[in-house]
């Protein structure tokens, strides 16, 4: 009778199991030799969770990119529409303006590119641990003031007598390359070219980060320090180089929106690639659950009745035991 009891009990702990879990209580017993397909399954959905998360991980990373690309495109066209006002306009209150703005445009974009996200740095490319941007603004707008009084004087001329073109040739010959080559744009850049990737699914991996290296950030760079370098001159430039100058600015501030446009797209691509990777990688992750269930799954109904009829076998064993115990030979003698 003990070993009824004892058998009936262990049978209801694993119908209780059963019927609150609806899995097997023992799936390698119910399974046999199905297990391993089970376990393998159970595995692949796990890959499929590890996945999913680091692609959760790989969106925040680009979706806090795309933000701060396009806080850094707005500043750059706010610059670009004051340097457009200002052009044929040598009033000092003008030229203070967008210098100012030039100055808060440039101190703006340095924050924005150093912005961390899961203690990683969005703009370092693979350099995550190491602050992208650093601002060699005054550095750069004296050593441009510098190489500008040299120019003059390789022309035979002062400052104030350089000519538009003149002023043009200078910009694109010594002040553009300080910052469109590497080894001039490293005083600014701590950023390795190569962008971080991720795998997000069996087949595909992506670019999931950007860097500061990218054209946007030099050309809006450069823009900034035309104008505060070029429109601060001693003496001041003419009117005709002043023109030039400005001219210059409008264009490098056009092409570094077109350049923070393109980072934004190349991340757009990548975040579109890894929404079509999560619909696929869930509709596997539901079909492999599917299977699993259908293999260690159990009937909810089936085992609530059959932990009622082990609690009822229970309850009449123990009766019977309560009344066994009772009986005794005096009340027969």
């Amino acid at each position: 009778m003990r070993q009824t009891i004892r058998q009936a009990r262990n049978e209801m702990t694993d119908a209780s199991t059963e019927a609150t879990t609806g899995v097997y209580a023992d799936i390698g017993v119910a399974l046999g030799s199905n297990t391993s397909l089970s376990v393998n399954l159970g595995r692949e959905v796990s890959r499929i969770d590890s996945i999913l998360g680091s692609n959760s991980i790989a969106n925040q990373r680009m979706t806090s990119s795309q933000t701060a690309l396009t806080g850094m495109g707005s500043q750059a066209q706010k610059l670009m529409d004051q340097l457009v006002a200002l052009r044929g306009n040598t009033d000092s209150n003008s030229i203070a303006l967008s210098r100012q703005l030039a100055t808060s445009t440039l101190s703006s974009v340095i924050a924005s590119a150093n912005v961390m996200v899961n203690g990683e740095y969005l703009f370092a490319g693979t350099n995550t641990d190491v602050q992208p941007m650093t601002d060699n603004s005054s550095t750069t707008n004296a050593a441009i003031q510098t190489a500008l009084g040299t120019y003059a004087t390789s022309k035979g001329v002062t400052i104030d007598k350089l000519t538009g073109a003149q002023i043009k040739d200078f910009i694109t010959t010594q002040v553009e390359p300080m910052f469109t080559t590497d080894a001039s744009w490293a005083s600014w850049s701590s950023a390795s070219d190569q962008n971080m990737t991720s795998r997000i699914s069996n087949t595909d991996v992506v670019e999931t980060s950007t860097n500061s290296n990218s054209t946007g950030m030099r050309y809006l760079a450069l823009a900034t320090s035309v104008t505060n370098a070029l429109m601060s001159t001693t003496p001041a430039l003419s009117q005709d180089a002043m023109s030039a100058v400005t001219d210059q600015a409008i264009s490098y501030s056009r092409q570094a929106i077109d350049g923070l446009n393109n980072q934004a797209s190349q991340l757009g691509l990548s975040q579109a690639r890894l929404s079509d990777a999560n619909t696929a990688l869930n509709a596997q992750k539901t079909i492999l659950n599917t299977n699993i269930g259908d293999l260690t799954g159990v009937d909810p109904y089936e085992a609530s009745t059959k932990v009622n009829n082990l609690q009822t076998q229970l309850e009449t064993a123990y009766t019977i035991v309560s009344k066994i115990q009772q009986l005794s030979l005096v009340n027969y003698l």
